[in-house]
């Protein structure tokens, strides 16, 4: 490119022309990056929920025995009514009418 047709280029209004092909690349990169990071964290975080289940589960079978086995049915109808309370507003959303 010559001097000239730089400077024009340099001093027009309107920015040149993007490449879609080469945007759309930089993004999936980016996105690509973000994706194996979030699944490494939420594969460390797992991996952290295992080991602590597993140094915890005798402590806590001598528990479930001993003060909530009798409850059981008890805690899963409070189970049940608290996802149905959290589900329903996403089932029937609100309507600006």
């Amino acid at each position: 490119m010559d001097d000239a047709t730089l400077k024009s280029l340099l001093a027009a209004e309107a920015p040149p022309a993007s490449d879609p092909r080469f945007v759309v690349a930089v993004m999936a990169r980016i996105e690509q990056r973000r994706f194996l990071r979030e699944q490494a964290m939420t594969a460390g975080l797992a991996v952290c929920a295992m080991t602590l289940l597993a140094v915890l589960a005798p402590s806590l079978e001598i528990t479930w025995h001993d003060d909530f086995a009798p409850y059981a049915d008890n805690l899963a109808i409070l189970l049940v009514l608290m996802g149905t309370t959290l589900a329903v507003p996403y089932f029937f959303p609100a309507r600006n009418d």
